[in-house]
């Protein structure tokens, strides 16, 4: 999703009637058949799964009224306890580029994903945009009693777009989404080019031995959350406000298969079953009222969907009313429960048993 921070122009519009308005109600935190609600936190905008299974690693964002720090944070599922992920920093040659320096103050958290290395170490890769468009490589490490990560690397970005979601690729390297330009963004103060369907953005690919570079024929409506194919000849992600699942083949060079849904797709996880599961908010007008409004519990309706990309289907696992949780942006699936994150508001959702059985 957009960082609100990098949208100076927006804010400045909307910070006059925001100012006006009465402090938002924090709603109750109540379960509900279906669902029960984790509150009392900063937007967690995307999920991992620890390697012990045992926390949630989250991306905090600022939130739609940007009163939050973007950082790393933690959660452990016995408890639902979130704190802060502690950082240290220790550049360690083959993580990243060599010339990519480290990333001076605290380092922001918006697209993450975990994965194994080839020499068997978990790897963290961070998109960060505080001082910078970077990908920060990060070895998460046991401590204690929770977690905790070192900073290795990064690969800084000199794209001119604002990155949004992350995924490694099998050969060391990584995909991320660029979603827009950031010259364009400030153009566009009320959204319009950016949620009308036009090709905003594109893909980027990572490797040790070509630099970043922009993937031929990759140019799509604002991209979003994305995933590696388990055969890792493709990428599969989210063109947002299309409403659609996008599938790029690395050899055909090109977008090869589209899946249309009724809602706007955030990020996107993978299943232990080689689904995806998908969440995100019901229709562009809502998402345009809600950020330019700057309520951080806006109403919005929230959409969880698992896909089959296989088949090109899609099944809905929750369709929530407004208020339940404040712009759903990523699911999660935890054993048989999935985990739904938003962009806003001060909460998680938890769906017990939601996974079908196989």
């Amino acid at each position: 999703m957009i960082d609100i921070r990098l949208t100076g122009v927006v804010l400045a519009l909307a910070v006059s009637s925001a100012a006006c308005a009465a402090a938002p109600q924090v709603p109750a935190c109540a379960a509900q058949s279906g669902y029960t609600p984790i509150c009392g936190m900063a937007p967690a905008e995307d999920l991992e799964l620890s390697p012990d299974a045992g926390f949630l690693f989250l991306s905090t964002t600022p939130g739609l009224a940007a009163s939050h720090q973007s950082r790393l944070r933690i959660m452990e599922l016995a408890s639902h306890t979130v704190t802060d992920m502690v950082i240290e920093r220790q550049a360690t040659a083959g993580w990243g580029e060599p010339s990519c320096e480290e990333p001076q103050g605290t380092m922001g958290a918006h697209g993450i994903h975990l994965s194994r290395r080839a020499d068997g170490r978990s790897q963290l890769l961070v998109v960060n945009h505080n001082g910078r468009e970077a990908v920060e490589f990060l070895e998460p490490m046991r401590d204690g009693n929770t977690w905790k990560a070192i900073w290795r690397g990064c690969v800084e970005s000199q794209d001119g777009t604002m990155l949004n979601d992350v995924a490694a690729t099998p050969d060391g390297g990584f995909v991320v989404t660029a979603m827009f330009s950031l010259s364009a963004m400030k153009d566009d103060p009320h959204l319009e080019k950016l949620l009308d369907g036009r090709a905003t953005g594109h893909l980027l690919a990572w490797r040790s031995s070509e630099g970043l570079r922009r993937l031929p024929n990759s140019q799509a409506p604002a991209p979003n959350g994305i995933q590696v194919s388990h055969d890792g000849q493709s990428v599969w992600f989210a063109a947002w406000p299309a409403s659609g699942v996008w599938q790029y083949d690395f050899k055909q060079q090109k977008v090869v298969s589209k899946i249309v849904l009724d809602f706007l797709p955030d990020n996107l996880t993978w299943t232990t079953d080689g689904q995806l599961l998908t969440a995100g908010v019901p229709d562009v007008q809502t998402f345009r009222r809600c950020f330019l409004s700057h309520n951080e519990f806006c109403p919005s309706a929230a959409v969880v969907a698992l896909i089959d990309p296989l088949k090109g289907s899609s099944r809905e696992l929750l369709r929530a009313r407004e208020g339940v949780v404040y712009g759903a942006s990523t699911a999660l699936q935890v054993g048989r429960d999935v985990f739904v994150g938003a962009f806003a508001g001060d909460r998680l959702l938890l769906l017990p048993d939601a996974m079908p059985a196989l």
